[in-house]
């Protein structure tokens, strides 16, 4: 059938097979696997020790040990004598993760063990209890009766990991997909181990036919991996991938219509603004000042710094050379000065300098001083010195004199340059400023302001219109929607074509089941492939949820026996035969049908050697004289369980 199945969705997607099994396994959807029977498990001892704490004291050392196929009980006289807890323990360490456990309970837990068989294998979960986690081992019994390691765990994440992947492994069940949350937000999400082991749990209100899972279509995929459905799984999967391509689809589409309608909206809005903007522009004076002659008053702006800083480095760098040159002039002159005095002292003074006439001791006056050296007079007599006794130094001194005169030249010419640099810098500031006032006045100009807002916010507006006029983007199909549309046609047919005989095999066996464990007054059982059951009983139509609570418990016992059945009659099904019960007793209303519903169910457990019932209540005399006092463990009187 698989290969029929994929040859067909790869002929209707025009896909080649390889191709379309490539694009399904992407998805994680695969053709049904061959049906196989599923394993029996038993659960044949469970051992727990620790320490009470508190107002209650004492230790605590329990074991159950000789389990294996039957119905059994854990039973008391009184109430709250720890038998939930026995339960309570086997579902921990089936599960890996606490179901219903007192707090005060498990931290009184120092070591665990339960033991029990899959089919032929036996295996053993043995933890202590390290710093309020569990610290232990899933381990495997070899030929010779040691145990041998499968997975260690040292946490209770690690604990329900490992119980996880066995169990699944184990049991051959499969994690079922689904989609989960409010309209336009859901996401898929995945049930496993901790959702499909409740099925062997039979405990609360009985709500729901196998499980005690109650979200939107996840009971009915639980019953439908249990009863071993062909294609059920393959259906579960191709109907949750099919929802989450048209999530994505209508979310797509959701946003391509959300933002067409805010682009209509801005469309209209920014028409309007452009409207009225460009009103604002022609109502505004036609000889306002415009955009090109802010431009041209810029340019003359920026000409003029051009022009003012080349002058202004212009009349520094006069400057420097003015005070250079005019200092070169004040070293010659002062040269000729001390080389004419340097002449006339030598000459007459053999470098002295009378301050007094040396016969009258008058005192030489400073105006003989300065024209010895000026007029080459003595300062003395104020008689000329004769010009024969200079003629060695004269060529040395006209040197210098036309040095001194050549650099007062320059000094002068320095000082006109610099002169006419400072002036033409400071016409180019003058002019600066003149422009740079124009522009400000330009751009301070109220028509001029108003005109070039309004320019600038019509250029904006014309720009957002255009972008929001562009076509909006369709939503695009995923390029497998198409591929998996016709699988979720396909696997549906494969699904109905082979779902019948199971369902009406069920029906057979339900009704006569629920008869014996107790609903004389049932007509007729109807169950359909999801798992909802209608039901005549009294002569009048009714449904599951609507019997009362003990009647449920009855149905659902009928129908977990009505799977083990057909189950192993068919060589389908998934359910491994194990059912733990707590204190069905609080669902009767008289002992009398308590004690009938286990004799029975004593009786239906010898028909079918791989099923296990184990049940907690009270009402312990009910209890032992229909299953037996060595199927019980009891306490008398106020004893505790453990």
């Amino acid at each position: 059938m698989s290969g029929s199945w994929l040859e067909t969705i790869a002929e209707k997607a025009d896909l080649s097979p390889q191709e379309a099994d490539r694009r399904l396994r992407k998805w994680g959807i695969a053709p049904d696997r061959v049906a196989r029977p599923a394993p029996s498990f038993i659960i044949e001892r469970l051992a727990f020790s620790g320490e009470k704490k508190g107002e209650i004291l004492g230790r605590i050392d329990f074991e159950w040990a000789g389990l294996g196929p039957g119905v059994w009980a854990v039973t008391s006289e009184s109430n709250l004598r720890g038998k939930s807890t026995v339960l309570e323990v086997m579902l921990w360490c089936l599960r890996g993760k606490a179901k219903g456990l007192q707090d005060d309970v498990r931290s009184w837990l120092s070591h665990v063990d339960l033991e029990f068989g899959v089919d032929a294998e036996k295996y053993r979960v043995a933890f202590d209890m390290v710093d309020g986690a569990p610290n232990g081992r899933l381990e495997r019994r070899a030929l010779d009766g040691e145990y041998l390691e499968v997975e260690r765990f040292t946490s209770d994440e690690g604990f329900a990991l490992t119980m996880s992947q066995f169990m699944m492994d184990t049991l051959d069940l499969d994690v079922l997909p689904a989609m989960q949350g409010r309209e336009g937000e859901r996401r898929e999400v995945e049930h496993g181990w901790l959702a499909l082991s409740n099925v062997f749990y039979l405990g609360g209100e009985h709500k729901v036919l196998l499980g005690d899972a109650q979200m939107a279509g996840l009971p009915a995929r639980i019953f439908q991996m249990y009863v071993g459905l062909p294609w059920a799984s393959t259906k579960a999967v191709v109907a949750t991938t099919k929802k989450e391509l048209d999530q994505r689809r209508t979310n797509a589409d959701r946003e391509a219509h959300r933002s067409a309608v805010e682009a209509e909206t801005a469309r209209a809005r920014l028409g309007k603004e452009v409207d009225e903007v460009r009103k604002r522009l022609a109502a505004l004076p036609t000889e306002t000042t415009t955009a090109e002659a802010l431009a041209q008053a810029g340019q003359a702006v920026t000409l003029a710094t051009t022009k003012m800083a080349e002058l202004q480095a212009r009349a520094a760098k006069a400057d420097a050379d003015a005070e250079q040159i005019q200092a070169a002039a004040v070293l010659d002159e002062r040269a000729v000065r001390d080389l004419r005095e340097s002449i006339v002292a030598a000459r007459f003074f053999n470098g002295l300098k009378p301050t007094c006439c040396p016969r009258c001791e008058s005192e030489v006056s400073t105006v003989r001083v300065k024209a010895e050296i000026s007029d080459l007079a003595c300062s003395l007599c104020a008689e000329a010195i004769p010009e024969e006794r200079l003629e060695d130094m004269s060529e040395e001194l006209e040197e210098a004199e036309a040095r001194a005169v050549a650099s007062k030249a320059a000094a002068d010419r320095a000082k006109k340059t610099r002169s006419d640099a400072r002036s033409a810098a400071k016409t180019a500031t003058t002019e600066f400023n003149t422009a740079q006032t124009e522009l400000a006045e330009l751009a301070r100009g109220a028509d001029f302001a108003a005109k070039r807002k309004a320019e600038l916010e019509l250029a904006r507006l014309e720009g957002a219109l255009k972008e929001r006029s562009a076509a909006p983007q369709e939503a695009v199909p995923d390029p497998d929607a198409d591929l998996i549309a016709i699988a979720v046609r396909e696997t549906g047919k494969a699904y109905d074509a082979g779902r019948t005989g199971i369902i009406d095999a069920l029906n057979t066996e339900v009704l006569p089941l629920a008869r014996r464990l107790g609903i004389e007054a049932l007509e007729s059982v109807k169950l359909d492939s999801a798992g909802a059951m209608k039901i005549e009983k009294g002569g009048t139509s009714t449904s599951f949820g609507k019997v009362t609570a003990g009647e449920r418990l009855r149905l659902r016992l009928a129908t977990a026996i009505a799977l083990l059945r057909v189950g192993r009659r068919l060589g389908i099904g998934r359910h491994p035969g194990l059912l733990i019960i707590d204190s069905p007793s609080k669902e009767e209303v008289t002992k009398v049908n308590l004690e009938a519903l286990l004799a029975e169910l004593r009786t239906i457990s010898e028909e079918i050697d791989e099923l296990q019932v184990i049940v907690a209540g009270t009402d312990a005399e009910e209890i032992i004289s229909a299953l037996g006092e060595e199927h019980c463990r009891i306490a008398r009187g106020e004893d505790y369980v453990w």
